[in-house]
């Protein structure tokens, strides 16, 4: 019992914890000797951005604004939610390329987000016309809807007669 007692006392205490003991996910200022910079957010509509770090640590951003304050150093897209119900996993191999860098005296630009541009990739396989579509962000990073109960279609035509139409696949 006294235990028990104990454990409700301890769980009480701890929910009303001052909210400045607990750590924040974004930083605002450089009061803890940490170098800010500014990243300057290309693409619109984002309601939720990861950015990975090299040394694997992660920032969560929820709707974040056009500027975002980070810590000098080098980040990359993790991932990214838009309005709409689109989203973005990068899965590909890291390259250089990959990598922005935030520095204290001028603005990096990462190019993420809406507008969305619609494309279809055409493939030939023998006698067969393989047609991958693809949903891509500003910085060229691929989208996918969230829901994927109402695929995109597509119509071919031969001059003015439809010959083909169908769903694509996700995957």
């Amino acid at each position: 019992m006294l235990a028990a007692g104990l454990v409700a006392l301890i769980i009480l205490n701890l929910r009303f914890w001052p909210d400045f003991l607990y750590a924040k996910e974004t930083p605002t200022s450089s009061q803890h000797g940490t170098n800010l910079g500014e990243l300057k957010v290309q693409g619109k509509y984002i309601e939720r951005l990861v950015l990975s770090q090299k040394d694997g640590s992660t920032k969560k951003f929820d709707k974040p604004g056009e500027t975002i304050k980070l810590p000098v150093g080098e980040y990359r897209l993790q991932e990214v939610r838009l309005q709409g119900g689109y989203s973005c996993g990068i899965t590909r191999p890291i390259s250089d390329a990959d990598w922005v860098t935030v520095a204290e005296d001028k603005p990096a630009v990462l190019n993420v987000g809406a507008p969305l541009k619609q494309g279809v990739r055409v493939e030939r396989w023998g006698r067969f016309l393989v047609l991958n579509y693809e949903l891509l962000g500003v910085g060229g990073e691929k989208y996918t809807r969230v829901d994927r109960s109402n695929p995109p279609t597509f119509v071919v035509y031969k001059g003015d007669r439809k010959i083909a139409s169908g769903k694509f696949e996700y995957g």
